[in-house]
């Protein structure tokens, strides 16, 4: 019951925020800015997206086997797609990762370790894009380009993030973290953070591995923004240098707002924060640029309906093989 409770509230602040938009918007503006796309435009940024996830699945398969796991390569890069696609439908963001942790941790035997190094995944992704947001802010301050006041959140979320890292890798830190719990009379958490601490010991030493890896994730969260902005030229919005400047910084924060646990996938929470604050700030017309959030939501469905593809075939093959041994 808590839970249905939990997924109705979200469905109904999601459909409320929808609502809202178009009732400032409506939805034939919205749906005029993909009258006439440039195909080629959004082609490209299907491959860009599709670029970014299989370079997703490497950093997860690289830091999968640094702690130790040899699961094939191939089987990881399996995992991640169709966890991305349950991302994409279960009405929860967390559904692709709970689907790996305990898919690959039933076949390693340690969902303790499968769950660290998902979340040091997770990590790593969220101050990467952190960090690519607070270059091009300021890159922005160097070329006077204009931002709202409320970028500085982005500086409050990277030390967040690094706190958190410092407190999971850090022996010293590590050691500190279950000690404090334990005097605040949380004796389960500080059990449950002592045994993540130990699991992720194993990267204590490789710092320069994990800053190569930081690097690379780097990358990757790039190549995510920059789908934003293919999406844009595909949508005829054409945004100036400036602008792009802009969308490098206001693109992170929206995707950072919809990390919150508020609405089913995003969905109302994505165009509300396209239309009250990319469009506002980045001075792009609102209904093209809460068109071009929705495609570009659009695209990342798009690539993720391969590990749909993935996941029902290797249910037909579990059933195949079911269905072998209870004729035998």
């Amino acid at each position: 019951m808590r839970q249905h409770l939990i997924f109705l509230i979200k469905l109904v602040v999601s459909v409320g925020l929808l609502a809202l938009v178009l009732s400032r918007h409506s939805l034939s503006e919205v749906t005029a800015a993909l009258v006439s796309p440039r195909w080629g435009w959004l082609v490209a940024a299907v491959l860009v997206y599709l670029l970014s996830v299989i370079g997703g699945a490497m950093q997860w398969s690289w830091l999968l086997r640094a702690s130790g796991l040899r699961t094939a390569p191939g089987e990881i890069r399996r995992l991640y797609f169709i966890g991305l696609f349950f991302n994409n439908f279960l009405p929860a963001n967390i559904g692709g990762d709970a689907y790996k942790i305990v898919d690959l941790g039933r076949q390693e035997g340690c969902p303790g370790r499968v769950f660290c190094v998902t979340l040091l995944d997770r990590l790593l992704g969220l101050s990467a894009l952190t960090v690519v947001a607070v270059l091009a802010w300021l890159v922005c301050i160097a070329l006077d380009v204009a931002l709202p006041s409320l970028v500085w959140i982005l500086a409050a979320v990277l030390v967040g993030l690094l706190v958190v890292l410092a407190i999971l890798v850090s022996r010293r830190l590590g050691q500190l973290a279950p000690r404090l719990l334990v005097r605040l009379r949380l004796p389960t958490v500080a059990a449950q953070v002592g045994n993540m601490v130990a699991e992720f010991a194993v990267f204590r030493r490789r710092w320069p591995w994990l800053g190569r890896v930081f690097v690379f994730s780097m990358g990757v969260q790039t190549l995510r923004i920059v789908v934003h902005l293919l999406v844009a030229h595909g949508l005829r919005l054409d945004p100036s240098t400036g602008q792009a400047l802009q969308l490098l910084v206001l693109i992170p924060l929206l995707a950072l707002l919809l990390t919150l646990p508020v609405t089913v996938n995003g969905i109302g929470l994505r165009e509300k924060g396209a239309e009250g604050f990319v469009a506002a700030n980045a001075g792009l017309p609102v209904p093209g640029t809460v068109a071009m959030e929705m495609v570009a939501f659009l695209v990342m469905v798009l690539v993720s309906l391969t590990g749909g593809v993935l996941w029902w075939r290797r249910r037909g093959l579990a059933g195949g093989a079911a269905a072998t041994t209870r004729s035998s």
